[in-house]
């Protein structure tokens, strides 16, 4: 095999005796390349031909075609000037001219010098001087013919090493002459980071010196992100830019001690071997005299701690030096840190497609991401895997998700050659003293996102003191991560290794502890918070510390920061525990609006109890599951459970608790539209918690009861219900239940027409609301707010009002707030318009994102609502037809799923609609429905719309001896109710008078 005009390709090897097994891989190497034609030269080929070993050496590198160096710790070592001078003295001369080469004649040298690693050995074992500058290396996986093929291919010249693309065109701040540069090869899937490299090239290019320190967990880019902000600002630093491993974590080898780090630095830029100073003072002060004046740049990669970084820090302005470490490293005065933290979603993905070559359609995509969720979001997590996906064809992204997800030990799956996501947190994890190990390894067992201090002593058992001291060094490692004062969390990946590590050492299980914790500071934050059920003792043994909680607003806030632990202790915890639990999370979650919470836990809770066979939990499990339904707006399954929860307090004789249960039974019943039933039910409750002294019960007895009485009696008793409520809860110093009685009591005053009284209580109780953080009882108000200041003509502030309460909805994604927000949003803007077309179409377009928000969560209420208003707005605007097809949808809607107040609202509006517009119907027909109806439900207020509306239909049919009964007794409900319609009906009997 030969070259151009039959002259063989010559090479030299250069290598090092690591030992007699390396050595002889070599030299099979050099034979298996020999027998593809190449003429090898080797040191070991040439023992006895040759008397001055410089002058062959010299000799055979400049007539070689092509210089193969050979990978290995020794010969890595030797090359970067890190082992005593007697020690591989060849390599040592090797490499000292293969430097000044490539410093010399940078273009050719980089296609002559190529790197090789054998079976067996790592890339990591290149000298550092060869990296940035010599072509891509080559892998032997096999001392065979076709093992050699590519190399052998290339050293034939049958195709070109891949190179670096050419070295930047000089600028102004360049010398003509080469730049000293050991710089790494910057890596392809290089990807995100743009605000965070932005932020160091601005750092970086300042005039004064500058040290930044690049920290980050275990695999998150640290290197990669250093060496691509270094190569983007080389050109700024015209003397040079190096790039020295410190090895703070290194598989197999220790940090490197600083005395050595100075000889590569100094052999780096220049000085002979035989002058560097002995000791660390000396070669200190050598490195700093020789940078005087320069302006270079100076990358340490892999930092142990600060002692190792300080004697190698240039003491002249014009020098930056870029520190990478897995350790936060506070004792470097000043220095500027640059935390990383995993990557965005979408910089995730991108990097995945980058490094799998696999396309990214919307649907790929969307499994990519999820991939990469699993991967937590972490560079060297994603680099794996995505080269386990491009190392097989055949699989797919949901192949290779499904498992990594099923795989008992993922950690397992995510490596590739010798690299592997648990190798780097195990670099981490080998330094940690004992007592640090044992907090990390327990921690894994913490049932939530993130912790406080309080938590990890639970956790560790220990003082606070003690775990402070601890969980620092866990967080200046980056092992755990601070996601505010004072509250950590670890990384999924780096959990899943430290949950390994406490598997295999299985020594303690702290679960218990950390349930004991939890249901402990639990019970005495619900106590803090107004409700009718008092939590019961806690179970199981009291922690040691606990965080001080005395106000209901410290227990909120408590609640608020704990939820997602308080859920995962669910999960976590047995039957007593569970129970427990879902009952002093009760009234948080309801109170807060997390009824998606609510009703998992309070379903895991039921289970738990009728597993166990424990009555008492039972009964109240059921009992909160179905308050958490009938929130939700599912009205049957809250009937049966409220129901089953009576049964189980009567067989108990348990008085209080039978109480509660008739009291949500009663609730049911009004959701349902059975306001006559329901009011008994609530009459009953309010006498049963009187006679056990039940002030809470009383309380939301009275408020309840007043909620149904202005539809079933009269607005004055209503009133004095409503009243009462809020007189015991004051009483009860709950100002929950205060704000909650102010806003349905102006809900009612509104709707009775007293605009004044009215305004003053929703007004207090949007402050009691925003006072004790409850922010959708605030939303709730401010919405009601609104309606009443539309009514009376406030159109601007009314609108005001809405867009405050509207985005509060948003705030608590709340779909359904937000939806009967723009309901009143779009009413009140036409109203307040000039009601042209154009402002008829803006309010469509608001009713539109309504109907759209309450059919993302499938809320059929809500949706018949909105078109019932599409419907009273297309008549206000002359658009009957449209009006019609409207009315009539929320009709079917609401017959269709048992909404008899709402089919009620919608055959009285139909009716006025069609004493306007005949085609809509009879009239008269319409109202005579909503009579029937309503005086089925008791619904006296939809009863009198109704006679009206009758009244008003016959009296234009000239039947008005018949349309003045109706509308008398009409009239007489009105006035009985205490509405103001009273006033419109008493003048068109009037007017029938003067007749």
């Amino acid at each position: 095999m030969t070259t151009g005009e039959g002259t063989r390709t010559r090479v030299f090897v250069s290598y090092a005796h690591d030992s007699s097994q390396h050595r002889r891989l070599v030299l099979r190497l050099c034979t298996v390349l020999a027998r593809q034609g190449v003429d090898v030269h080797v040191d070991e080929w040439h023992t006895d031909l040759r008397r001055d070993w410089f002058l062959w050496m010299i000799e055979q590198l400049e007539r070689a075609d092509h210089v193969i160096a050979v990978a290995s710790p020794q010969y890595r070592a030797a090359g970067d000037g890190n082992v005593p001078a007697d020690i591989h003295r060849g390599v040592q001369t090797e490499s000292a001219v293969l430097r000044n080469h490539l410093y010399r004649d940078r273009e050719t040298w980089t296609r002559k010098l190529l790197p090789v690693i054998l079976p067996g050995r790592s890339v990591d074992e290149i000298p550092l001087y060869l990296q940035p500058h010599c072509a891509s290396h080559y892998r032997v996986h096999k001392l065979s013919a076709t093992g050699v093929q590519e190399l052998a291919r290339v050293l034939t010249r049958r195709s070109d090493p891949p190179v670096l693309a050419p070295a930047p065109a000089p600028t102004r701040h360049r010398p003509t002459a080469a730049v000293m540069s050991t710089l790494p090869r910057g890596v392809a899937s290089f990807t995100g980071r743009r605000q965070e490299a932005e932020q160091l090239i601005a750092r970086v290019t300042e005039q004064d010196a500058g040290i930044h320190v690049v920290t980050g967990m275990p695999g998150v880019g640290k290197t990669e992100f250093a060496v691509h902000v270094a190569r983007r600002v080389a050109d700024r630093f015209p003397d040079g830019h190096l790039f020295l491993e410190l090895r703070g974590h290194t598989p197999g080898q220790g940090p490197l001690a600083p005395a050595d780090a100075l000889r590569s630095l100094l052999v780096a830029i220049g000085v002979p071997t035989r002058l560097i100073p002995p000791t660390l003072d000396d070669r200190a002060r050598m490195w700093r005299d020789r940078l005087a004046g320069k302006r270079m740049l100076l990358v340490l990669d892999d930092a142990a701690d600060h002692e190792q970084v300080r004697p190698l820090l240039p003491g002249t302005p014009g020098c930056q030096v870029v520190i990478t470490s897995r350790r936060r490293v506070p004792a470097l005065e000043d220095a500027r840190p640059l935390p990383l933290t995993v990557l965005p979603p979408d910089a995730a993905v991108a990097m995945f497609v980058r490094l799998s070559h696999r396309p990214a359609d919307d649907q790929a995509s969307q499994r990519i991401r999820e991939l990469v969720r699993v991967c937590g979001h972490l560079p060297l997590a994603i680099a794996l895997v995505a080269g386990r996906l491009r190392s097989h064809p055949c699989w797919d992204v949901r192949y290779l998700t499904e498992q990594l997800v099923s795989s008992t030990n993922r950690l397992a799956e995510m490596r590739a050659d010798d690299r592997a996501v648990s190798t780097a947190f195990e670099l981490s994890h080998r330094d940690l003293p004992a007592d640090v190990a044992r907090l990390f390894r327990l921690l894994s067992c913490h049932p939530g996102p993130d912790f406080d201090l309080y938590a990890a002593a639970a956790v560790g058992g220990g003082d606070l003191d003690t775990t402070r001291r601890l969980v620092e060094r866990l967080y200046l490692d980056h092992l755990v991560e601070e996601t505010a004062p004072g509250r950590y969390r670890l990384h999924d990946l780096v959990r899943h290794y430290a949950a390994t590590l406490l598997a295999a050492k299985r020594d303690e299980d702290p679960v218990e502890r950390v349930l004991d914790y939890y249901v402990h500071v639990a019970t005495e934050a619900a106590r803090l918070l107004p409700h009718p059920d008092a939590p019961a003792d806690p179970v199981g043994h009291p922690p040691a510390h606990v965080p001080p909680l005395t106000t209901e607003a410290q227990a909120t806030a408590w609640f608020t920061r704990e939820r997602g632990n308080l859920t995962g202790c669910v999960d976590l915890a047995g039957p007593r525990h569970r129970v427990r639990l879902a009952a002093v999370l009760h009234p948080y979650l309801t109170q807060r609006g997390h009824w998606d919470d609510a009703l998992a836990i309070h379903n895991v809770a039921v289970l738990a109890a009728e597993r166990s066979g424990d009555v008492a939990g039972l009964a109240a499990s059921l009992r909160d599951l179905g308050a958490v339904q009938l929130l939700a707006d599912d009205y049957s399954s809250a009937m049966v459970n409220v129901s089953r929860a009576q049964r189980l307090y009567i067989q108990l004789g348990d008085a209080r608790g039978e109480a509660a249960a008739i009291e949500h039974i009663g609730a049911v019943q009004y959701a349902l539209g059975e306001y006559a039933a329901a009011a008994r039910n609530l009459m009953r409750a309010l006498a049963l918690s009187g006679e056990v002294g039940d002030r809470y019960r009383e309380a939301s007895s009275h408020l309840r009861l007043g909620i149904v009485r202005h539809l079933t009696e009269s607005y004055s008793r209503s009133s004095l219900s409503l009243v009462r409520a809020y007189t015991l809860y004051r009483e009860l110093d709950c100002g929950q239940g205060q704000a909650e009685a102010l806003s349905y009591l102006g809900l009612l005053q509104g709707m009775a027409g007293d605009g004044s009284p009215a305004l003053r209580c929703l007004t207090k109780a949007v402050a009691l609301f925003a006072e004790i953080g409850d922010r959708r009882g605030e939303a709730t108000a401010l919405c009601r707010m609104g309606t009443l200041l539309r009514a009376i003509g406030e159109h601007t502030e009314a609108l005001a009002t809405l867009h405050r309460a509207h985005l509060l909805f948003m705030d608590l994604d709340s779909y359904q707030g937000e939806a009967n927000t723009l309901r009143g949003i779009a009413m009140t803007r036409y109203l307040a318009s000039d009601r042209t077309a154009a402002d008829y179409t803006v309010a469509v377009d608001a009713l539109e994102r309504a109907l759209t928000l309450a059919g993302k969560i499938g809320d059929r209420l809500c949706e018949a609502g909105v078109y019932h208003d599409l419907g009273v707005l297309a008549h206000l605007a002359g658009h009957c037809q449209e009006a019609t097809a409207s009315l009539v949808r929320a009709l079917n809607l609401r017959t269709e799923i048992g909404d008899p107040t709402g089919t009620v609202d919608s055959l009285n509006d139909l009716g006025r609609l069609a004493a306007d517009w005949p085609e809509a119907g009879d009239a008269f027909s319409y109202h005579e429905r909503a009579l029937r109806m309503a005086r089925d439900i008791g619904a006296f207020v939809a009863q009198a719309r109704a006679l009206e509306g009758m009244g008003r239909c016959l009296i234009s049919d000239s039947y008005s001896g018949s349309g003045r009964a109706y509308l008398r007794e009409a009239l007489d409900l009105y006035e009985r109710l205490g509405l103001p319609e009273a006033q419109g009906v008493q003048a068109a009997l009037e007017a029938l008078g003067r007749q």
